[in-house]
């Protein structure tokens, strides 16, 4: 929110509460579920990529109707924050 900005900005804390657009309530409950849920590889464990049989399970008791678009939003958003985590 504060990054696409102009001028870009840092948000005023780390623990700021974001509220959800209505969009996106299914996807982030999805993500916050099988967030650990992940593949890894290499002797370190190394996390590779989120699980796609625990997203499905998870699609499917929740009744995610649109499961493809929902499967690639949860995909990009473990990503984004797998990379983080890379980056410290």
């Amino acid at each position: 929110m504060y990054a696409s900005r102009t001028p870009p900005e840092s948000p005023p804390c780390e623990t700021c509460r974001v509220e959800l657009a209505a969009e996106n309530e299914e996807t982030a409950a999805v993500y916050m579920v099988t967030r650990r849920q992940y593949i890894t590889a290499g002797q370190n464990n190394v996390p590779v990529d989120i699980s796609i049989p625990a997203i499905k399970i998870v699609m499917d008791l929740r009744g995610v109707k649109d499961q493809e678009s929902c499967l690639s939003r949860v995909q990009r958003v473990w990503h984004h924050f797998n990379n983080e985590r890379g980056e410290e």
